[in-house]
């Protein structure tokens, strides 16, 4: 087992995680951020990155022209020495040997010096690590593997948060003229607080479209909660009720349009515009439930759209979470759809293990993803009702977009 794996945690000291069979070794990314032929400007961790797919793209080129005798592949540098992997050909395999040189780490610029076809100065075996023979094509599908786990832990350098609100600020509109112009929610609460219960049956919701109208006006600032008393903030109190400045008859211009009216439906009946059920159909797997998954064409298209969120959150997830570096660790990702946060976290420790729970249909998507970021020997693809079947044992499981889907009783199970 070959893999060299770049924890990025701000250090630039024992962030590279190089498992050389049976063992681990850390190293450090410093002297790659100081990389002088690419961006010597930019010592980032988006450099190193870079850096190291150069180095990966030069090993495996070494590869395709193998001498007959022996190469060397650069793994770690440091100030007094560097660590090196000695590859030689025997009997149609590859025998590996790790190693560490006297050459030191400040005449070393790791993009250039990846690969050595002559054996480094007073080139030493590290003692007591085994050798490890593969086959050509083991040590190439392992060094790109090591290449497209990169991809997965590169973080946005910008913040999509204004396009996510312009996005989805349709919803915040149609919600805000449902609550004044159809439930006229704000004139309830003119004369003081009430109890959210209380309000909830003047307004005649249940409880799941009930929490979805009264988060989203607490986020517009409109209400506020204090120990279960709800309140309309001064600026609604000014505009959304009867008093001098009432802007209600302008916020209704928008009430019998259709979107307003479908969201006043669904507010109403707890359920999707049109079903006489009230278990309707769902954007989620549930055995037993007709759910939009169902359909393969559906399932991919819905988990590839909420891969391009998650491609963007899941890096930064990433490095929230912290499994054991020198130890195996298992994670179990409840409804993991395409995978993409276990694999952000697979692409940062090498010994983790994952498996993903979800319908057949979605996780077609996470093979996918899973093969293009080179973590698919260390995930499992499990599927299965989350409700219904037997989970595996994991030290941590992820709920990812889950419980949103689900009133409470479901979430408890």
């Amino acid at each position: 087992m070959l893999r060299l794996i770049f924890k990025d945690d701000g250090s630039e000291h024992e962030d590279l995680l190089l498992q050389f069979g049976d063992e681990l070794k850390r190293g450090d990314s410093y002297y790659l951020a100081l990389d002088r032929a690419i961006d010597p400007k930019d010592s980032s961790p988006r450099k190193v990155r870079l850096v190291l797919r150069t180095m990966f793209t030069a090993w495996l080129k070494a590869l395709e022209e193998m001498p007959s005798d022996r190469l060397y592949l650069l793994v770690d540098v440091s100030d007094q020495s560097t660590t090196w992997i000695e590859v030689t050909p025997k009997n149609e395999k590859l025998k590996l040997r790790l190693g560490w040189s006297t050459r030191e780490g400040f005449s070393v610029t790791p993009s250039k010096d990846a690969v050595c076809h002559s054996t480094p100065d007073d080139f030493t075996p590290v003692t007591g690590v085994d050798k490890m023979k593969m086959s050509y094509e083991d040590l190439r599908t392992a060094i790109e593997r090591c290449r497209r786990m990169l991809d997965v832990q590169e973080c946005s350098e910008s913040d999509p948060t204004s396009i996510l609100e312009h996005y989805r600020g349709a919803y915040g509109s149609q919600l805000l003229v449902a609550a004044v112009s159809h439930f006229d929610l704000f004139t309830k609460l003119a004369n003081g607080p009430l109890m959210m219960d209380e309000l909830r049956r003047q307004l005649e919701l249940e409880k799941r479209p009930f929490n979805v109208l009264t988060t989203a006006l607490r986020a517009m600032e409109l209400l506020e909660v204090d120990r279960g008393r709800v309140s309309a903030t001064p600026q609604a109190l000014a505009h959304l009720t009867a008093q001098t400045f009432d802007m209600r008859d302008y916020i209704g211009l928008m009430a019998t349009s259709p979107d307003v009216l479908n969201m006043v439906e669904l507010l109403r009946n707890n359920r999707p515009v049109g079903s006489d059920s009230d278990d309707g159909v769902a954007f989620i797997f549930r055995d037993g439930v007709k759910s939009a998954m169902d359909s393969s064409n559906l399932a991919r298209h819905f988990t590839e759209s909420l891969a391009g969120r998650a491609k963007i959150v899941a890096p930064v997830l990433a490095r929230q979470i912290e499994f054991p570096i020198d130890e195996p660790s298992t994670l179990l990702d409840v409804g993991g759809g395409s995978g993409i946060y276990a694999i952000a976290l697979l692409a940062r420790y090498p010994l983790l293990t994952a498996t993903i729970i979800d319908s057949e249909e979605v996780l077609a998507v996470a093979d996918e993803y899973s093969k293009r970021y080179g973590v698919d020997d260390r995930l499992t693809l499990l599927p299965g009702d989350m409700f219904t079947s037997p989970l595996p044992k994991a030290d941590r499981v992820l709920l990812s977009n889950i419980l949103h889907d689900w009133d409470v009783p479901e979430c408890y199970k």
